[in-house]
């Protein structure tokens, strides 16, 4: 497998990339693009089947490009991760030992994404739900999509229905005119409330906020309506500026004995039982009577620093995006939590300024999927030099390069926890312990 989720097949020096398929298993494929050194192909007809494989329970598998491994039975697609993360870490790191535990997995895999996102488009003359077709920017409609929650999808159907009453067109990429681009509806864990955000090309139409309202009445699960501006070409989902158009400001989400608010724009873990798994993981890596300050790299609302700043630790939270920052601060008010301090800013630049000032006994890392900069690591390891990094990251590639320059800067590697945050897919989320050996 390919951390990507294909199966690969060589035919003498030329690498076919396959989808739907298992390792193992003799298929017929159909070449469906070819290049210099490598094609794609999908499986027309299974020859000798692996005794992993599985009756996808999406009609659309296949044809979309939101899950690759519906395919595979559950503990076989924990069994490929495992196998993944230690190929891709051992390539970047030969000879380091790599104590990898086995990962954790999801009590049910389906219905597990609290926040559910679909694109909107036309199909047969009406507005439509959908996803992007694999490796493609085409638009294919949706009619079900069970890895999310049955509220989540409930929530983006009425918010449709509402769309298609009042004639709103659909953003168009590309071309003239249009309107309605997404659909992000996120559903608490904890209470199932949802809150529903309609991110649309133009803002300036009184019918948009009558929706919000309408929404409200037609969906009891929906307690906060929500619209974005977007009007930049490209995948990117929301804009820079959000309104409330009825109900509440904020979800709450309660995680690691914490009522977490968050605001629509801001970051937050798709899964609620994956963010639990991951806090009482990083939890597990913090001594309980560490006395020195944390420092909460990318911090989001808190995942982490509410938590530990619950627990009595000293926690200093860096965060670039200014309402997950204010999200940050109300949720530690709404909590009565003390002992934890915001900073807002960019990492890069913020991680400058408390090198010269301040000392830090662990260090947590939760950067976007390409991982933290080199020279900032380096700054970290070389010059902060805190007993304990953590870093949590959602890119085996990335862990790998963090690894190595960690590594190599005087600290070692103690444990590996993947966590499974996306089934059927090949998306692979670990927390790694790294303790300093040399001061």
């Amino acid at each position: 497998m390919t951390l990507e989720g294909e199966a690969v097949a060589r035919h003498g020096q030329y690498v076919l990339f396959v989808s739907g398929a298992i390792p193992g298993e003799q298929v017929e494929v159909e070449v469906v693009s070819t290049g210099s050194r490598y094609g794609r192909a999908r499986v027309t007809r299974v020859v000798h089947r692996s005794p992993a494989r599985v009756q996808p329970r999406c009609r659309h598998f296949g044809e979309c490009g939101g899950c690759s491994w519906q395919h595979i039975a559950y503990p076989e697609q924990l069994r490929s991760k495992e196998r993944l993360l230690r190929s891709a870490l051992e390539h970047r790191l030969p000879g380091v030992h790599l104590p990898i535990l086995p990962m954790i997995g999801m009590s049910d895999p389906w219905g597990t994404r609290n926040k559910a996102h679909f694109l909107i488009g036309q199909h047969e003359g009406r507005l439509a739900l959908g996803h992007y077709r694999p490796h493609t920017r085409d638009f294919l409609p949706l009619v079900e999509c069970p890895v999310h929650t049955a509220a989540g999808n409930r929530s983006a159907r009425a918010m449709l229905q509402l769309l298609q009453k009042h004639e709103i067109p659909a953003f168009v990429e590309g071309g003239r005119g249009g309107v309605a681009r997404h659909v992000v509806a996120r559903v608490s864990g904890k209470s199932g409330e949802a809150q529903a955000t309609l991110v649309a090309n133009r803002s300036k139409l009184p019918v948009l906020h009558a929706i919000g309202e309408e929404l409200v009445a037609a969906e009891p699960a929906v307690t906060g309506v929500f619209l974005n501006m977007n009007s930049e070409p490209g995948t990117i989902i929301f804009g820079p500026h959000t309104q409330k158009l009825a109900g509440q400001s904020r979800l709450m989400e309660a995680v690691g004995g914490v009522q977490f608010l968050i605001s629509p724009t801001s970051f937050f873990q798709t899964s609620a039982e994956g963010a639990a798994r991951l806090v009482e993981t990083v939890l597990r890596d913090v001594p309980p009577m560490t006395g020195g300050p944390i420092l909460d790299l990318y911090a989001g609302v808190g995942l982490f620093a509410a938590p530990l700043a619950r627990r009595g630790h000293r926690v200093v939270a860096v965060e670039e995006n200014p309402t997950a920052v204010e999200d940050g601060i109300e949720t530690l008010k709404h909590n009565r939590i003390a002992g934890c301090r915001y900073v807002s800013g960019k990492v890069e630049t913020t991680l400058k300024r408390l090198a010269r000032h301040e000392q830090f006994e662990i260090a947590i890392l939760d950067p976007p999927r390409e991982g933290c900069p080199e020279w900032a690591l380096r700054l970290l390891a070389r010059q902060m030099r805190p007993q304990r990094i953590i870093d949590v990251s959602c890119d085996p590639t990335a862990l790998a390069a963090d690894l190595a320059l960690l590594t190599h800067s005087g600290y070692r590697v103690t444990e590996i926890q993947p966590i499974d945050m996306f089934p059927h897919t090949s998306h692979i989320e670990s927390v790694a312990l790294l303790v300093r050996t040399r001061q």
